[in-house]
């Protein structure tokens, strides 16, 4: 059945493609991308969760307009719909009230507040999806769909709400991966595309997708960061060649319904940032680009955001010309912590100015913004804001108006999920002398800042030496691990030290930063380097 779809896609394509000219290549753009996965706007956060009106779905797209973002992208809701599928429900539809979540009242109300927005919209002749799209033409938008590959919130078994379950996932556990060795949240309980029962589901819906929104998007998104688990662990590599036909046939039906509407359809793909965790997650990357699958690729890792995206590094591995963009995602370090101002511009100012042609923001909410009363405020005592704001939309799309603005430039903590590898030597044990380098963008010697801080979070308070690029640091701010909220989630015998770094020592590029210490056990756990051009009110916050 899968061969036969897709030699039925193959022959509509070519018939087209024989009676149209070629398309044009697409030009290479600079973009800064925002990616709503729906769940913000269909549970009308911003507004109060009242009952969703067109008019508000509109005010969603409007907060992110006239501003650096080129590209709106809208999540198509994976395994659960936010439109009307011949292949599964809408989130949220209990059956008439055959469904529930047990004594999860929480989640039930949130879902059927999903389905409600969603039947609003549904008697308005719409979907967010439908309605996105448009206000993003509308407001001078690149608009997109984002689909995600196989998104596990709907095969979490520990929730005990069938009501967040897919049909086909529900009906056929015999296409789960059920591999216990695989690492990673319901990672046994994701669809296995061995199967080609699963490719056949996932590539009718970006059909349905493609058919129904066709005449409005510009692209189309394949998100295979959610959830970056595709087959059984041992198999996935030698399995790369089912995902390429998949890409293959979402690029015919990309070109074919481009072709319908007289226009140029991109395909794209979100992926792990090196080409080494692509091939052992069954994503032959290189192969989709030789062949002209993919019109660009965007990195990003799972959950946690990666601080330092190796951009540069992808790139020189990929040995492809093609775009490449970062993910910028909403929070970092292990637990959980939620990025500030200076980290945000500190990530993009990293991938930008080591080759990333923009940036793009996932699960960029600005609820939290609206609970704030929309102001900014730094948090009591401290320099450093935690709140994502519309306000960054106006810096973090270019390396020229990120110039001069206060950032933290980071290193990930080295924990990981699903089994990618971190772009870190962090935790590293600091037994004699050992070495880390920390990216920074950038151009310090054109546009020297007033003070530079290296943060250092040891799993101890044995004490150590540290220089950068060969200049030993001596001086010592006791204040200032405080001051720049570099104290959350520390517990004894933890700390941090701030040690004041002589602005002309830096450099653009990377920085090499040089370790010793004495007692045995003493682990290197975190590393920041903050650039301060000025006060947080001229500067922005850290």
């Amino acid at each position: 059945m899968m061969k036969l779809l897709y030699s039925i896609i193959f022959c509509w394509f070519a018939i087209l493609t024989a009676c149209n000219h070629p398309v044009e290549p697409v030009t290479v753009k600079h973009r800064l991308i925002h990616n709503n996965d729906g769940t913000e706007i269909l549970g009308n956060n911003w507004f109060g969760k009242r009952p969703l009106t067109p008019a508000d779905v509109n005010r969603y797209v409007d907060m992110i307009a006239n501003s650096q973002v080129t590209t709106f992208m809208i999540c198509s809701g994976s395994d659960f719909f936010y439109y009307r599928s011949k292949y599964g429900s809408i989130m949220g539809d209990d059956k008439n009230g055959q469904l529930n979540c047990g004594k999860n009242t929480e989640l039930y109300n949130t879902l059927r507040r999903f389905y409600h927005n969603a039947m609003v919209l549904d008697k308005e002749g719409t979907d967010i999806v439908e309605a996105t799209l448009k206000r993003a033409k509308e407001k001078k938008l690149e608009a997109f769909i984002t689909y995600r590959m196989n998104d596990l919130h709907f095969a979490d078994t520990s929730a005990g709400c069938p009501l967040q379950y897919g049909a086909f996932w529900k009906e056929n556990p015999r296409y789960w991966t059920n591999d216990t060795t695989l690492n990673g949240w319901n990672a046994r309980n994701a669809l296995d595309f061995a199967h080609p029962e699963v490719r056949e589901y996932k590539l009718n819906i970006i059909k349905e997708q493609f058919e129904k929104y066709g005449a409005l998007i510009d692209g189309y998104e394949l998100d295979f960061m959610r959830f970056i688990v595709y087959f059984k662990k041992d198999q996935a590599e030698k399995n790369a060649s089912l995902i390429t036909e998949l890409v293959q046939a979402a690029k015919n039906i990309a070109d074919s319904v481009g072709k319908l509407h007289n226009k140029k359809i991109l395909l794209t793909a979100r992926i792990p940032p090196t080409i080494s965790d692509c091939r052992k997650k069954g994503l032959d990357v290189q192969e989709w680009v030789k062949l002209g699958l993919i019109d660009f690729l965007t990195l990003g890792v799972h959950w946690r955001g990666e601080p330092a995206m190796p951009v540069a590094e992808f790139k020189k591995q990929l040995g492809l010309e093609v775009p490449v963009y970062a993910t910028l995602d909403d929070g970092t370090y292990n637990p959980r912590e939620a990025y500030s101002h200076g980290m945000y511009r500190g990530m993009a100012s990293h991938a930008m100015a080591q080759g990333a042609g923009g940036i793009y923001l996932f699960n960029y909410f600005l609820t939290s913004y609206n609970e704030a009363n929309q102001k900014l405020q730094p948090k009591e005592g401290t320099l450093v804001c935690r709140t994502i704001a519309p306000q960054l939309l106006q810096e973090l799309g270019s390396l020229e108006t990120l110039r001069k603005r206060n950032k933290i430039y980071a290193l990930s903590d080295g924990a990981s999920s699903y089994d990618l590898t971190s772009n870190s030597p962090l935790p590293l044990r600091m037994k004699g002398n050992v070495a880390a380098t920390i990216f920074v963008g950038d151009d310090v010697s054109a546009d020297e800042p007033q003070e530079v801080i290296l943060f250092i979070r040891t799993n101890t308070k044995d004490s150590f030496s540290v220089s950068i690029n060969g200049s030993p640091l001596q001086h010592i701010n006791a204040d200032y691990p405080r001051l720049y909220d570099k104290l959350p989630g520390i517990k004894e015998p933890q700390n941090v030290t701030a040690f004041i770094v002589p602005a002309n020592v830096v450099i653009q590029g990377n920085n090499k930063i040089v370790f010793s210490a004495s007692a045995n056990e003493l682990i290197l756990q975190r590393v920041e380097l903050a650039l301060k051009y000025g006060s947080v009110e001229e500067c922005g916050y850290f």
